[in-house]
């Protein structure tokens, strides 16, 4: 399925975002558009001024005190701690990063008092929606860990597993990434590739099927994974690319936007709820496909 295919099926979700810092006017066209077209509600914090006259200025200032409730916060720390009590008391069920550094508001998440966090690992993923490909794909992970462990990367496998299924990808087929398809001890991805893949789908919480290690073009061309002898099933239909570290799927992701013409939305998962931190250079148009990404897999 293709974005507007997957999106259709949020529009009788209940949803309540909590934004941080939201004064912003690129912050807010995306949340006003929501509002609009799927009837969710908003809290919205930052300065209670700035943020109404902001409103008032894109025409939402109706929605004022009916849709949109704003909470004056003085300042990042100030606005990162409510932000976070809106979600632990069930008011809100997605956290938005507005104009608050990252920093702040993941210190924030992590702590123990919100209960928002266990033993699962936080991981980035992205649900790309490319021009010259048949379906949506996720990418995972390309903004969160850096150089993950063997461990880490099941989890994220998982998280990324999890998120497909809400999705409603049934058996989501996974490419392990790496930059030849031969496991080598010089080049550690493909080993970690080669034992995620070996234990197996029993080994993940979903039913799905795990490959690697695999070259980028294996995994998404049927054609070039014919001209290079591959036999693998993911070829040309894969779900989920798992990268093996931040560098390669940050450099992944920025390429199929900015070079393929891809439309994105992006998320953290393995929290209670999902995040949407996206960048600061992310258009209206990719905030608003990251809300629409979090309502389909929020719980």
């Amino acid at each position: 399925m293709k974005f507007d295919e997957i999106f259709i099926g949020d529009k009788n979700k209940m949803t309540a975002l909590s934004v941080c810092r939201a004064a912003d006017p690129e912050v807010l066209k995306p949340l006003i558009r929501i509002i609009e077209e799927k009837g969710v509600v908003c809290h919205l914090v930052d300065d209670q001024s700035s943020l109404e006259s902001m409103l008032h200025s894109l025409g939402a200032g109706h929605m004022i005190g009916h849709a949109i409730t704003i909470h004056h916060a003085a300042g990042d720390q100030e606005a990162a701690v409510r932000a976070l009590e809106l979600v632990a008391s069930g008011e809100a069920n997605i956290l938005m990063k507005g104009l608050v550094p990252t920093s702040i508001l993941m210190k924030e998440v992590l702590k123990k008092e919100y209960g928002l966090i266990h033993t699962r690992l936080l991981s980035h993923v992205a649900l790309f929606d490319m021009p010259n490909y048949h379906k949506a794909v996720l990418l995972s992970d390309a903004g969160m860990n850096i150089a993950p462990t063997l461990d880490q990367k099941g989890k994220i496998i998982d998280n990324a597993l999890e998120c497909a299924h809400r999705l409603g990808v049934k058996r989501p087929k996974v490419a392990l990434l790496s930059a030849v398809d031969k496991v080598t001890d010089k080049m550690p991805s493909t080993t970690d590739a080669e034992l995620l893949a070996h234990s197996g789908a029993k080994n993940f919480g979903f039913d799905s099927t795990i490959e690697g290690p695999l070259q980028f073009d294996v995994a998404i061309s049927e054609d070039a994974a014919r001209h290079k002898g591959s036999a693998s099933e993911v070829a040309g239909d894969v779900d989920i690319l798992i990268a093996p570290n931040i560098e390669s799927g940050n450099i992944l992701y920025k390429s199929l936007v900015y070079s393929a013409g891809a439309r994105v939305a992006s998320v953290i998962t393995g929290a209670k709820m999902p995040i949407v931190l996206t960048s600061r250079a992310d258009c209206a148009e990719d905030r608003y496909n990251s809300i629409n990404l979090a309502m389909m897999i929020s719980k």
